[in-house]
């Protein structure tokens, strides 16, 4: 009976195993609206959290920094983050699924008065002066050229279009409709910087920790998420919310 007693205890005392995660700690970037802002609030939010909601997964979001993203979803401290473009040096650090939560276009931009006349970045000369956001990726082509480019890289768009009004970089790589939102909440016209060639288009992630042994379930439930978004029409109105 004793050991009956000692059995149960020791049981009631051990762990429970779980099979999968009803709730994900996801990082999300302070500074890409209208996708993620200082609040980890935008479209972006609203597409992941609807996803996994629809597969019974709530979140929970902490806002940092993009490159502070990064790093706490490659230590772990994070189960995933946002935003994150799918391409080469990506693939190696972290889990991803199959569908991206949006689509976003990329440009690159100069400051109002200056006459563009690049139709590609190859044709930039080198030491070029390129404002970036730390650990942004801006595709594939951009990394094969960037090693000519003086990079200045910021943590904030709006310190981006600031520094070209100032002269301070050549031009500066922004995501459309952040660079819209961005001078919108600074007061300014959309002329007040010029929008120049076409960079790319990039799919945009959530990036799941390799640290975490679910991480590949949860990519396919996220992926499970967003095919029924679509399927309701859902997807389209939290896109063009």
């Amino acid at each position: 009976m004793k050991l009956c007693l000692l059995l149960t205890m020791f049981t009631l005392a051990l762990p429970s195993l779980s099979f999968g995660q009803t709730q994900l700690v996801l990082g999300a970037e302070d500074s890409w609206p209208p996708y993620s802002d200082k609040n980890g609030e935008g479209i972006s939010t609203n597409i992941i959290k609807a996803a996994f909601a629809k597969v019974g997964i709530t979140t929970k979001i902490q806002v940092r920094n993009y490159a502070r993203v990064l790093q706490d979803v490659k230590a772990g401290l994070l189960d995933a983050g946002y935003n994150v473009t799918r391409q080469q040096n990506t693939e190696q650090e972290f889990i991803f699924g199959k569908e991206p939560i949006l689509q976003a276009k990329a440009y690159w931009y100069f400051a109002s008065k200056t006459k563009t006349k690049f139709k590609t970045p190859s044709a930039l000369p080198d030491g070029f002066r390129v404002g970036c956001i730390i650990d942004y990726e801006y595709g594939d082509t951009y990394e094969h050229e960037r090693q000519r480019f003086k990079e200045v890289k910021v943590p904030r768009q709006v310190q981006l279009i600031r520094m070209l009004q100032q002269g301070r970089i050549d031009a500066a790589l922004m995501f459309e409709e952040e660079a819209n939102q961005t001078l919108k909440d600074m007061g300014l016209q959309q002329d007040a910087i010029q929008k120049g060639m076409f960079n790319h288009t990039s799919d945009i992630y959530l990036a799941f920790s390799r640290k975490n042994p679910q991480s590949e379930e949860n990519a396919k439930k996220l992926d499970q998420g967003i095919k029924i978004l679509k399927e309701t029409g859902e997807y389209q109105q939290l896109l063009n919310h």
